[in-house]
């Protein structure tokens, strides 16, 4: 009876851990679409696709991403532009990291057509 309680509590502490991850894993992932979406558009709607990853990834990035995300919401604030390139990668590279996917150290290129790059 004890050997079975025991398995069960591994059992749900490793379900939580495996939930937490999940999660996590999918906030971030619609942070780097949505940022990944707002980089170099001149008519983005600011809240949905700035706003919320910003204060997804304070919540959920690592101490390093929540630096970023601060620096360009400062960098917003003060001159309404900045360049979201830094944290993509960041964001990648942890996201790919996490997925036990192969490391990419290839640069992020963003494609708008007919734009010009702001990033």
């Amino acid at each position: 009876m004890a050997g079975w309680y025991i398995v069960h509590l591994f059992a749900t502490k490793r379900d939580r851990k495996n939930k937490q991850k999940e999660l996590r894993i999918n906030y971030l992932i619609e942070a780097w679409r949505k940022l990944e979406y707002a980089s170099n558009r001149k008519d983005v709607n600011a809240v949905e696709y700035v706003e919320k990853p910003i204060a997804d990834i304070q919540l959920f990035g690592t101490k390093k991403q929540i630096e970023l995300a601060i620096k360009i919401a400062n960098e917003l604030a003060e001159t309404r532009g900045t360049n979201l390139i830094e944290l993509l990668t960041e964001l990648r590279q942890d996201l790919r990291r996490e997925l036990n996917l192969e490391k990419i150290d290839t640069p992020i290129k963003v494609f708008r057509d007919g734009l010009p790059p702001l990033s």
